[in-house]
């Protein structure tokens, strides 16, 4: 016990180290390039991913990640026009595209007619607590991904130890009442969640076999 209690100190206070390794983004940051497209519904009151109506109407976005509440500048790389939208929705769900706008805002960039566009994004405002009526994973901003539980001490230690290697920042902590530690990648910002997936694949840990959390942000 004394061996296991000191191995967890050892690896939280690793941990808590890691938090300020990345800043939150700033206002002003263009934070994706790639192709934008724009969508509608052909049902009335249809609702969107955090549980509003959708409305073709208005200045608003689909994005894969970003909390919701958040307000992007999308500019059109082919003639510089710009609006800004607030993300309520998710998507898009074609590969290569980053967003999908109303109608009203895909106008706005005079890329209706094209239907899609390259284009950057540049974040203008981000809320604390993202507005939506839900509470899923991801929904607060950021992420905390479990990887697994280990009974084995000297198992927990090497995959934390892959984990840190990888520029992850890995979480050790003991399960009640028992000696298994469980291991989680924790503090991921939602523009982030694609790459964190992807290096957590590259070290063998299956999408299908992690579980995503909501996170606190450990900027507030």
């Amino acid at each position: 016990m004394k061996r296991l209690m000191a191995l967890l100190a050892v690896l939280l206070v690793a941990s808590f180290a890691l938090i300020a390794a990345d800043e939150p983004l700033q206002p002003g940051t263009v934070i994706e390039k790639g192709i934008a497209s724009w969508y509608t519904s052909d049902k009335s009151e249809s609702l969107t991913a955090n549980g509003e109506i959708f409305d073709p109407n208005t200045l608003s976005a689909a994005h894969k990640s970003l909390k919701f509440g958040t307000i992007v500048r999308v500019t059109n790389l082919a003639n510089g026009k710009s609006v800004d939208v607030r993300i309520n929705d998710r998507g898009p769900y074609v590969d290569g595209r980053i967003i999908d706008l109303t109608p009203a805002a895909a106008k706005q960039i005079d890329m209706l007619k094209s239907g899609i566009s390259s284009v950057d994004l540049t974040l203008i405002f981000e809320p604390e607590v993202p507005e939506s009526k839900y509470n899923r994973a991801g929904d607060t901003g950021w992420y905390q991904i479990q990887v697994g539980a280990y009974s084995s001490l000297l198992t927990a230690y090497a995959q934390y130890d892959r984990l840190l290697n990888a520029g992850l920042k890995p979480y050790a902590e003991q399960l009640p009442d028992s000696q298994a530690v469980r291991l989680t990648v924790r503090w991921v910002p939602a523009y982030q969640l694609d790459r964190t997936m992807k290096a957590l694949s590259a070290l063998g840990f299956a999408e299908k076999n992690v579980l995503k959390k909501s996170e606190v942000n450990p900027y507030r």
